[in-house]
């Protein structure tokens, strides 16, 4: 059977992209910390169906939780950079990326004292207009991303990007995943997806992507705690953040039970031989 890269973005519900004008990353430390208790459980949920995940963390929660960074190590998955302050690479210039990625790298490495081999970039921002990013990326010595989804989207994606893991700016690149249906490509990795989709339609359809052996699942940490603070936001931001809490937990660990997962690391290592992507950048 086919296994499924297992990824968690570690933030906090405020630090969304939807939640910025509200709280911008000068006010979070006035905010109510979630993230402890949520990525336990998804520790605990992973452990019970013995299975391994990449862990995308954010510099700032590491800062803050550096002994949860360190039992995400312990019990055996990867850890890899979310970066530090949560900020679209496309509001960032090339600098001010390379000193936001460099800090993240620096703390994470400081607390587990191992190479910090993986990005993805929040909200997807690595796009056609920032994929300047893999370059520094390769600088700082990331081995590979998985910050580019290969969807029409009006904040992120990559619409004709190859879906499949391959080499591109001395990077490889593992994108998020998307399926075929009626001629038009869906998003299925996760996050608000999974939570919006009926579980037999997701799963339908995440099944339809296995073959080419790159398939990718993220998920957050918030999504599993329905009863975070309920924030008054614009109808489409609102619905995009709060669809499905209720029965996420639920729906996850179905999900858990139905598919085999690894680390986005061990998929790399059993992908193959890479071919350069054949995408105008």
């Amino acid at each position: 059977m086919n296994t499924i890269a297992l990824s968690f973005d570690v933030e906090d519900w405020f630090c969304v992209q939807n939640m910025k004008s509200i709280f911008p990353f000068k006010e979070w430390s006035k905010c109510e910390l979630r993230v402890y208790e949520n990525t336990k459980y998804i520790l605990w949920c992973l452990k019970k169906h013995n299975a391994k995940a990449t862990f995308f963390i954010l510099g700032w929660i590491a800062e803050r939780f550096p002994e949860l960074v360190s039992e995400i190590a312990v019990e055996g998955h990867e850890i890899a950079t979310h970066g530090y302050s949560h900020t679209s690479i496309l509001q960032m210039t090339k600098q001010e990326f390379q000193k936001d990625t460099e800090k993240s790298i620096t703390i994470l490495n400081n607390i587990i004292q191992q190479p910090i081999n993986g990005f993805r970039a929040p909200s997807f921002s690595i796009t056609k207009d920032t994929i300047w990013a893999l370059d520094i990326l390769r600088n700082l010595g990331i081995q590979y991303d998985s910050s580019i989804f290969p969807i029409n989207h009006p904040d992120y994606g990559i619409a004709d990007f190859p879906q499949r893991i391959h080499r591109i700016n001395g990077v490889i690149e593992v994108p998020l995943t998307s399926a075929t249906l009626s001629g038009f490509k869906i998003p299925v990795s996760g996050g608000g997806y999974f939570r919006l989709y009926p579980y037999w339609f997701f799963k339908a359809m995440l099944q339809t992507t296995m073959s080419n052996n790159a398939t990718v699942a993220y998920f957050h940490p918030w999504e599993f705690d329905p009863y975070q603070p309920r924030i008054d936001l614009p109808i489409l931001k609102s619905f995009r953040h709060y669809v499905g809490l209720g029965r996420n937990r639920n729906k996850f660990e179905k999900f858990l039970g139905d598919f085999d997962f690894v680390t986005i690391d061990e998929k790399i290592k059993h992908h193959g031989p890479f071919t350069r992507a054949a995408v105008a950048c």
